[in-house]
Parts: C-alpha cells; sequence; structure tokens
C-alpha cells in the first residue's frame, strides 16, 4: 500500500505496529539519523503501538545488539522489540524438538550465530572457523572429506572464513534429502564505511552452496516468510495497521509489499554539504511537517533504483533501406565530434538490428559519465557547435526516423563492461503500467541471480527523459544457439519462474498468503530485438 504524504498524525491515527530496518535507517554505521531517536521514543512511550527492529544482521548475539543500541542511544528499545534471523532460526530449531534437540548442524557463520543456535535452538553446531583447502590436501582437488559426522541440516550465513571445503562439505550433508537447508538471509552484500567497497554478505556464501546442490533453501530473514510468521506469533500484528521503514528494495520494501503493510522508504540524503540536521526525513515527521513515504516511487528514477551517478542515453536511428553503410560512416563522423568535443561522452555500445520489428535500424548507447553535466552539455554541443550541427544533420538526411532516451542504470544490475568479439545482443524493452517500476524492480533485483551464471547480463536501464516507465534490458550470447541453451537452463532454475510470475501487482494479502497475486500485468508492452555490433561499439 502507498499513499501521496503522510504526517505524523495520519500515522499514529491509522497505524498500531512499526517496523524498522536498522543501520541506514535508524543508524548509519554507528551515527543515529536525526530525529530517529526521538520518534523510537515517541512510539514506545504509546501503550497501544508495537515496535520492533527487523535486522537482517545475523552476526552479533542479541546480547550484542543491544549494547550496540544502547550505545547508540535507543536505550528505550528492550530484546523483545528487536528480530533477527537468529532469532527466527533459533525459534524454529527449538520448536521441532523431535527432530533437532540436542543433535548436529553444520554451520557456515559466525561464533556468535553459533552461541545463539545452541543456547537458544538447543543444538550442537559444528563447522565454524577457518578450514582451508590445505587442511585436506597439498594439490588441487580434495576427492574425500570427513562425513563422520551426520548434521540434521546445514545452516548458511556470512562466514569471513568461506572456503572450498565448506562448499564441499555443505553439498555432501545436502545428498541427504532428510538434512535440511537452511539460510540466516539472504543480502548479497552488508553496507560498509568505505565508499565503493563491496563486502559480501550471506546471500554470496549461500549462492554458491544453492549452485552445487540444486536445494532450494529456507530463508529465515527479510522479505521470507519466516520472519512474517514470527513476528505474527509475537505480536499478532495486523498487517492493515502495519508499517515497515526500509532502505532495500530486495528486503525491506519486499518484505513490506509482500505482507500487506504500508512500506515507506527511509533512505537518508548522503550530500556531505548539508548540515545534518537538514538531512532527517523523521527529524520532519517530529516537528509536524508531512513526509513523503512515496518518495521511494518519486525517487525511483535516482537514489533508490540506482546509486550511480552516471546517465546513459538510448539513440535509436531508423536508416533508409539499402543505406546502411553510408549511415554508419556518417554516424563514425558524429561520434568522433562527440569525441572531440567532449571526451567524457562516450559511445559505450553501437549495434545495427538484425532481427526485430524494424529491420533498418542502429541503436547506440551513450554514457554521460558526469552526468547530468554532461547532457547539459550535449544539448549545448547541438545547438551552437558547428562541427556537431553539421555531423548529426549528415546523419538525419539518412533518416526516416530519430529518437532518443535519456535513462539511468538499475542498482542492481552491472554497468556495461567491454566482452571479448562476436557476441549477439538481445534488446529487450518493456512499457510499464505508471506507478510498477518498484514493483518490477523488487522482482528483477531477486530474480537477476538466475541470469548472471553465463556472463549473460549487460545492463538494465529505466527512462528519465523521453517516453516514460519504460525498462531496457541487454543480454549478451556467443551465438543464437548459445542464447537458446541459456535460456532454457534458465527455466530449469526452481525460483526462476517465480520471477516471472512477479512481473504482476502483488495484492494486499495476508502474513499467512504471501504470495497471492492480483492477474493485473506491470508490463502494457514488451519487444525484442537481436543486435549485431558495428565497428564502433565497445560492446562486441
Amino acid at each position: 500500500m502507498t499513499v501521496d504524504r503522510i504526517s505524523k498524525d495520519e500515522l499514529l491515527a491509522n497505524y498500531d505496529t512499526f517496523l524498522f530496518d536498522a543501520d541506514g535507517v535508524l543508524w548509519t554505521g554507528d551515527i543515529p539519523v536525526p530525529g530517529a531517536i526521538e520518534w523510537i521514543n515517541l512510539l514506545l512511550d504509546d501503550p497501544s503501538k508495537k515496535v520492533f527492529v527487523l535486522t537482517n544482521n545475523s552476526t552479533k548475539t542479541l546480547d550484542q545488539y543491544m549494547k550496540k543500541i544502547e550505545k547508540l542511544g535507543f536505550g528505550h528499545l528492550g530484546s523483545d522489540n528487536v528480530i533477527s534471523p537468529a532469532i527466527v532460526l533459533a525459534d524454529y530449531l527449538k520448536s521441532k524438538p523431535e527432530k533437532f534437540a540436542g543433535e548436529n548442524i553444520y554451520l557456515i557463520g559466525t561464533e556468535n550465530l553459533k552461541a545463539t543456535l545452541e543456547n537458544d535452538g538447543g543444538v550442537k553446531c559444528f563447522g565454524t572457523g577457518p578450514d582451508s583447502i590445505r587442511d585436506h590436501t597439498d594439490g588441487d582437488f580434495i576427492h574425500h572429506v570427513d562425513m563422520s559426522i551426520s548434521p540434521r541440516a546445514v545452516v548458511c550465513s556470512y562466514d569471513a572464513h568461506f572456503s572450498y571445503p565448506k562448499i564441499m562439505k555443505a553439498a555432501n550433508f545436502l545428498q541427504d534429502p532428510n538434512v535440511e537447508y537452511l539460510v540466516t538471509n539472504q543480502d548479497y552484500t552488508f553496507p560498509g564505511p568505505v565508499p565503493g567497497v563491496v563486502i559480501p554478505g550471506s546471500g554470496a556464501t549461500s549462492a554458491s552452496i544453492t549452485a552445487v546442490t540444486d536445494r532450494q533453501p529456507t530463508v529465515f530473514g527479510k522479505p521470507h516468510k519466516p520472519m512474517a510468521d514470527f513476528l505474527l506469533r509475537r505480536a499478532k500484528v495486523d498487517p492493515k495497521r502495519t508499517v515497515m521503514f526500509g532502505d532495500r528494495l530486495d528486503t525491506d520494501i519486499m518484505f513490506g509489499n509482500a505482507n500487506g503493510q504500508l512500506s515507506i522508504t527511509a533512505r537518508q540524503q548522503n550530500n556531505e554539504t548539508e548540515e545534518p540536521q537538514k538531512q532527517g526525513w523523521i527529524s520532519k515527521l517530529l516537528k509536524g511537517q508531512n513526509s513523503d513515504p512515496s518518495s521511494w516511487q518519486k525517487q525511483s528514477h535516482s537514489s533508490l533504483l540506482s546509486n550511480s551517478e552516471l546517465m546513459y542515453e538510448f539513440m535509436t536511428h531508423n536508416y533508409r533501406p539499402g543505406e546502411q553503410d553510408a549511415y554508419l560512416d556518417a554516424f563514425g563522423k558524429y561520434k568522433n565530434e562527440m569525441n572531440a568535443k567532449n571526451p567524457s561522452i562516450e559511445l559505450v555500445g553501437s549495434w545495427t538490428c538484425s532481427y526485430g520489428r524494424t529491420r533498418d535500424q542502429a541503436i547506440h548507447l551513450w554514457r554521460h559519465n558526469k552526468g547530468y553535466e554532461d547532457v547539459d552539455s550535449s544539448i549545448a554541443l547541438h545547438g551552437k557547435d558547428s562541427g556537431i550541427r553539421a555531423a548529426d544533420n549528415d546523419v538525419a538526411r539518412l533518416c526516416g526516423r530519430r529518437k532518443n532516451l535519456i535513462v539511468k542504470s538499475f542498482s542492481y544490475w552491472r554497468e556495461p563492461e567491454q566482452r571479448p568479439p562476436n557476441h549477439v545482443y538481445d534488446l529487450r524493452s518493456y512499457v510499464l503500467q505508471p506507478g510498477t517500476m518498484i514493483d518490477w524492480a523488487s522482482a528483477w533485483a531477486k530474480g537477476i541471480q538466475y541470469r548472471r551464471e553465463a556472463n549473460q547480463d549487460v545492463g538494465g536501464f529505466f527512462a528519465q527523459v523521453g517516453q516514460l516507465y519504460v525498462v531496457y534490458h541487454i543480454w549478451a550470447y556467443p551465438s543464437m544457439s548459445d542464447r537458446n541453451d541459456t535460456r532454457h537452463a534458465t527455466w530449469a532454475k526452481p525460483g526462476w519462474d517465480a520471477t516471472v510470475a512477479n512481473t504482476v501487482i502483488p495484492s494486499s494479502s495476508s502474513f499467512s498468503k504471501p504470495n497471492l497475486y492480483f492477474s493485473v500485468p506491470l508490463i502494457k508492452k514488451m519487444q525484442s530485438k537481436i543486435l549485431t555490433p558495428t565497428r564502433y561499439s565497445q560492446l562486441e
């Protein structure tokens, strides 16, 4: 559920349960978000309100987490207000004493997670700590692993000691269908203090286990059902009177959407030139100013769906039949003029259409490395620079129709990179129903993992200027035969069909039925084109 604008009074009047992600929402690193402590305390002081911090971090025990909370100034929160995948998983193990009480669990995780599962789940864990290949062999392959301990489950979480022997042990344990495969959460990365440094998370470790076992795990963190079920048992939550404050599409917002809650994105500004006091959306609520929970839709063309300042431009030219060679020569001169006048505007991809609705067509993908500054430069050059204007006119004389769109790259896709020669490219364009961009992104943020094994993903983009609600996906294959084989292999993977199913709008379902959907498609129109790189393309 979403609304246009909402005030503090409206939130307090219409909602009884308030769910918060932690890092990035209530605090960033070791710094509380402005207004967050006051907002939490105001809610806790009202006996009619329920407050829960839902974190996907299982690397700390509850006691350790509470010490951090108190140190940051959130001391009014009690241990019953905090829910993590470790807590939910321990509750699951304890709820099945006939299977797990006192039994062995192979744990790929931290010592703190081990303590939680043993103390609260009643199991015995083994496998934590370093496990190097040199502990097993002096060669390059391990042919035997110690299987003398037979676990009742394999648990996978964040593990700084993750290694090949651990993958091999987990894979062999999971050959037994009676051994359960349990994962704390599937966050692929952690937030970190150093911008640009990727910190792999639990999703990176579990992806390896899933790939080699073809077993689908039970996942206990957001946005999955076990955490929702645990919350419902603990607090008797009414989803329609529950609001979720989060900053991640693939966990927080998806959790709210799947469980019929109002979802508010709480992503903070990251502009060092602003005073911190002016950055907090929570501060606005406390001051009685309206806050915009639909900002995750209004910002979907900026910070929420894309974490890059780069801008891209799709340029589509329908050249006259029989004039391809002359057109490409003219376009080459135009490209050279652009490179000379503004080198930061870079031609990344350049193709002609081999199969598709329009045969005599060229599509070019430009990267504006300085963002909108380069867009402004391009407008100025086309208006005033005689060399650019002349080259552009030469191209225009060979075309029947031209159009361009300014787009941004989705944050869960990679930026386009150079590839070996002789690829064929599949450009898929989608026109979405207005207001459905977040639903689309929520499905694909998780679904993209199914399409990455063959290095086929090139780029995913959404429109900023031009025809809006347009999405482009570009895929690359060594040949059309490889494209056919890869697409068939993807459909055979458990879970891919769910990504396809998620191209319909989720219903406002209850906790017990989070996977019901209306039969209203996200897509109004879609199209596929097979593209062949021109001599100007970096993406060959």
